[in-house]
């Protein structure tokens, strides 16, 4: 025979409904709507007053023109992708915008299986939907070699496309997760927020103005999925005897490239005058080099 567990009946006040009411509309303000084209595309976090966005990377990686940002009260602004983390599904946006009610962070890395958590978003474009549920597992996957295995938190929050890029938020209406995907079921994946935040906060916001085009090839001899940047273009002004045509680029300084964008922002975390370890292709034969950043930028005098 098996003793059952004698376990208290969970108590629920009964200003509770009244209070979550009053917190979900103190954070919507905090939340916004990205659009792009004619349509919506998903949901952003207002991660600082100075009009910086948080969503994620699918959001923005396959817009159909300038993106928008929709607040509350009704203000539109166009917004600029100033970085970008594709294997933590994560992106900055700027906006002319100040002033902002930027969401207060949670410490998502004490979060614990069974706490009662909620996400703000527009589901089928439905601006600002609430819905909640319970954490039901957290766990890591695999991510760059450089990443190495990337935390995520499942909940069986309702999430739908337009959701993608809001916030989950526990009972205090402190952001712990980041909204990413749907699995199977109504289980969805969320990306803690410190993860965000540490990323975030090792960004620098030097501009890089890059010295030589590259596009994205597929690299199937390096892996399912493995890709690496072309360079099919140098400036003359550019450092020209440290790169050449043809050269493909893999990661620098550990961090993988997978497009213009994700260059610049690995090239904006360092020194102008820093040399950088460079992994790359040359003839097909791999490589692992010192570079300068003026081989790849132009830098102020």
């Amino acid at each position: 025979m098996y003793s059952k567990l004698a376990l208290p009946p969970l108590q629920v006040a009964p200003s509770a409904s009244t209070e979550l009411a009053a917190l979900v509309e103190r954070i919507r303000p905090g939340v916004v709507q990205i659009g792009s084209g004619e349509r919506g595309v998903g949901a952003g976090i207002i991660w600082q007053t100075n009009g910086t966005i948080l969503t994620n990377h699918h959001v923005v990686a396959h817009k159909q023109g300038p993106l928008q940002i929709h607040l509350t009260d009704g203000r539109v602004f166009e917004a600029t992708v100033i970085a970008q983390k594709p294997s933590f599904d994560l992106a900055l946006l700027q906006i002319e915008a100040d002033g902002l009610p930027a969401l207060p962070i949670g410490n998502s890395a004490a979060l614990r299986v069974g706490e009662w958590v909620f996400a703000i978003g527009h589901p089928w474009g439905e601006g600002w939907r609430v819905t909640a549920g319970i954490v039901s597992g957290l766990g890591t996957v695999r991510g760059s070699e450089s990443d190495g295995r990337i935390p995520y938190i499942r909940s069986d929050v309702l999430l739908r496309p337009g959701n993608s890029g809001g916030p989950l938020l526990n009972a205090h209406g402190e952001v712990i997760g980041i909204n990413s995907m749907i699995f199977g079921g109504d289980l969805s994946i969320a990306i803690p927020a410190h993860v965000a935040h540490e990323w975030s906060s090792r960004l620098n916001t030097r501009t890089v103005t890059l010295t030589l085009e590259v596009q994205p090839v597929a690299l199937p001899a390096h892996g399912k999925g493995a890709i690496g940047l072309l360079v099919t273009g140098l400036a003359p002004d550019g450092c020209s005897d440290a790169l050449l045509l043809g050269d493909i680029l893999l990661d620098i300084a550990g961090e993988e490239v997978a497009d213009a964008d994700s260059l610049r922002e690995t090239l904006s975390q360092h020194h102008p005058q820093a040399t950088v370890a460079v992994r790359l292709l040359r003839g097909g034969v791999p490589q692992q080099v010192g570079l300068p950043l003026s081989a790849f930028e132009r830098l102020a005098a």
